[in-house]
């Protein structure tokens, strides 16, 4: 005999707060990502598609690709230099303790 099932209203309860944790996540990281790049028209361009009626037009290039945002860029080469910096630090503090284990 199988074991008993949970409540319906805690099935309902546990999968809310998953759903919301999932976007929480996707939220958090996504929003380091460049999904679409925006490349501005020149002003002839922007002239020309005036005088003629052109309306928005999408185009998919060669070069999409999901690269981080300048602000996640600095904030993760921030965190890769103190990371760096502080192995250093240990690295010192270990050769140091050795220097003075050998005095």
């Amino acid at each position: 005999m199988p074991p008993p099932t949970p409540p319906f209203w805690q099935r309902v309860v546990v999968g809310t707060l998953a759903t919301i944790a999932g976007v929480y996540v996707m939220w958090d990281t996504g929003r380091d990502f460049e999904f679409v790049k925006f490349t501005p028209h020149l002003e002839e361009e922007i002239e020309r598609r005036k005088r003629e009626s052109i309306g928005m037009s999408m185009r998919h290039t060669d070069t999409r690709t999901l690269d981080y945002t300048p602000e996640a860029k600095e904030r993760l080469k921030k965190l890769v230099e103190e990371k760096n910096a502080k192995e250093i630090a240990k690295e010192i503090a270990k050769e140091n303790a050795k220097e003075n284990a050998k005095d």
